[in-house]
C-alpha cells in the first residue's frame, strides 16, 4: 500500500500535469480549497473521501494513476485526446 505521503505526492503531481490552480481542483471536487492543500501536504484532518473526490476529478481530467510495482513507486499520466492519438496506415 502507498504511504499517505506517496498519495499526497501523486495527486499534488496530477494537478501539476493539468495546468490547474488549488482552488480549481477544489471547485472540481467539491472540496475546499484548504483539504486540497492539506492533501497535498499530507496533513492532519484528510478524509478517504476528500482524497478518493480530489482522484476522481483529476481522473476525470483525463490523469491515469498507476500503482507501484516491485521496481518503480506509483506514477500518474494524462491521456491523450481522442482526436490527437496518432492513426496507425
Amino acid at each position: 500500500m502507498d504511504s499517505l505521503g506517496d498519495i499526497a505526492g501523486l495527486l499534488r503531481a496530477a494537478r501539476a500535469l493539468l495546468d490547474i490552480r488549488q482552488d480549481e481542483l477544489a471547485k472540481r471536487a467539491n472540496v475546499s480549497r484548504q483539504m486540497v492543500a492539506r492533501i497535498e501536504r499530507a496533513g492532519k484532518g484528510i478524509t478517504f473521501e476528500a482524497i478518493e473526490k480530489v482522484r476522481t476529478a483529476l481522473e476525470r481530467d483525463g490523469v491515469e494513476f498507476f500503482p507501484g510495482t516491485a521496481t518503480h513507486g506509483p506514477a500518474i499520466a494524462k491521456r491523450k485526446e481522442e482526436g490527437k492519438r496518432s492513426q496507425s496506415a
